[in-house]
């Protein structure tokens, strides 16, 4: 069931479903902000921006959400997109370019801004912020936690791209393989050429991942310009793994963000499609909840007390925006 589109928040350019509207948390010029991220207490929401590899080019913003305070966490990477918090509250950030470093950085809410990563050297301005080459090179955009923190699920997004799994405590990875499950990799810096040696599996443009409450994993294979997207399932709680349909509608043409929605048992998609459109699933009906015609609607992320925050991003009728979205209360 679709459902209908009927008013239209003239400052955003967003076109919203009934009860639902946003405010504008932060207005970008030149940051593409990205994928988000809220800490745990949830008063501080981290952004990746995905600009291009130069030492002045912002790489990850911080949000004081009580205040609106703004700090530059980080420059230096190649189009930072992908980016997780794992159970210690450590962030975990990824390059969407085709030789990607994942970075690992601890303590975000506390470290200093204005820190710097040089890619070309894997050193950084801060102890706490380290190039993770061992975890492979390619597009990072997908990435999630397993539920028992063991492994980190990698997405390559690529139209030959494949899935990979970083085991945390020895540093291994292993790429899918659509018969013989994982199969390791040796070496992570020739990560694409040797996931083609072993016959992984393809997957056409791997986006971004989200773990469901059951330990299984969605991924978000958005597809080409002339074929419709997939969100897939990876169930790894086996000794095998397995991956098979979970949705894919006539509506959604290019899913792309994922997130899970801890208080209604949604889904929310964004749909790298023209016009741009966030939608939700709740496990039997499709709902629009917002759509733009000019700018991409990204990176989906909700709190408990059921705030949807995203991005608007490459807006040509106005700047880039930082949302929080909310339904009003039924009278």
């Amino acid at each position: 069931m679709l459902l209908f589109i009927s008013s239209c928040e003239q400052k955003s350019g967003l076109t919203l479903a009934p009860e639902w509207q946003t405010e504008i948390i932060s207005e970008w010029q030149n940051e593409l902000p990205d994928m988000l991220v809220l800490s745990p207490d949830g008063k501080t929401l981290f952004i990746s921006c995905e600009t291009t590899a130069d030492m002045l080019a912002p790489s990850l913003i911080r949000i004081a959400l009580d205040t609106g305070e703004k700090e530059t966490l980080l420059y230096g990477l190649g189009r930072a997109d992908g980016l997780k918090m794992d159970h210690k509250g450590d962030l975990w950030l990824g390059e969407e370019v085709d030789d990607g470093l994942i970075v690992h950085i601890t303590s975000p809410a506390t470290i200093a801004p204005e820190q710097r990563l040089d890619r070309s050297r894997l050193v950084s301005s801060h102890p706490d912020i380290i190039a993770v080459a061992s975890a492979g090179r390619f597009s990072h955009e997908g990435m999630v936690f397993s539920k028992d923190h063991q492994y980190l699920y990698l997405a390559d997004e690529w139209s030959e791209g494949c899935l990979y799994r970083y085991t945390l405590n020895n540093k291994a990875l292993h790429v899918l393989h659509k018969t013989k499950g994982w199969l390791k990799i040796n070496t992570p810096q020739d990560s694409r050429f040797k996931a083609e040696v072993l016959h992984g599996q393809y997957f056409d443009r791997l986006e971004d991942m989200e773990l469901l409450p059951d330990g299984r994993i969605l991924m978000a294979e958005t597809g080409s310009q002339a074929k419709q997207g997939h969100i897939w399932l990876l169930d790894d709680r086996n000794s095998m793994p397995k991956v098979s349909s979970y949705l894919q509608h006539t509506d959604i043409k290019h899913p792309d963000n994922l997130e899970w929605d801890q208080k209604r048992h949604w889904l929310w998609i964004t749909d790298d499609s023209s016009p741009s459109r966030l939608w939700a699933w709740d496990g039997k009906n499709i709902k629009q909840i917002a759509s733009h015609r000019f700018a991409e609607i990204t990176g989906v992320e909700t709190d408990h007390h059921g705030s949807v925050y995203f991005n608007l991003q490459h807006n040509i009728f106005g700047p880039d925006l930082t949302l929080k979205m909310n339904r009003s209360p039924k009278k």
